[in-house]
């Protein structure tokens, strides 16, 4: 099984209500598993950035979901690659949230630091990978 990797961003529509991120998270945890994909959400309090691997169709599909949700805005495709290795077995949607959030149900979630952060991405993922989420996290402060 040839397995992609696809991240993207994307901007909550205003004003984000109170269980829309959890709602979000429960959803791709729930059809991620049924598809075979897993990956990682990350939300500042207004920006998302997700990765999405798995088997072509299905991050695909999982995709064009995410673009015909309305909870999203301002979709974009930053990085699409086939023939990876998994970095996020296991998890059907890891999830970082920003401090001051409320603590979502269950695990698989930690806060959205730099420090949460390198601590919960697996220590053999790819260093490109790394790159993307910490620099989204450095300009989700800078904003």
């Amino acid at each position: 099984m040839t397995v992609s990797r696809l991240v993207y961003i994307s901007r909550a529509r205003q004003p984000v209500a109170d269980g829309m991120v959890e709602a979000i998270l429960e959803t791709a945890r729930t059809k991620n598993a049924e598809r075979n994909v897993s990956g990682l959400l990350l939300f500042d309090g207004l920006n998302f950035m997700q990765l999405l691997e798995g088997p072509t169709p299905d991050v695909e599909a999982v995709f064009n979901a995410i673009i015909a949700d309305d909870r999203h805005s301002d979709v974009v495709r930053i990085v699409s690659e086939t023939g990876v290795q998994r970095q996020f077995p296991g998890w059907s949607m890891g999830y970082a949230f920003a401090p001051g959030d409320r603590l979502p149900e269950g695990k698989g979630w930690f806060p959205l630091t730099n420090g949460s952060l390198q601590a919960a991405l697996p220590s053999k993922v790819d260093p490109a990978v790394r790159m993307l989420f910490t620099s989204f996290l450095s300009v989700a402060r800078a904003a």
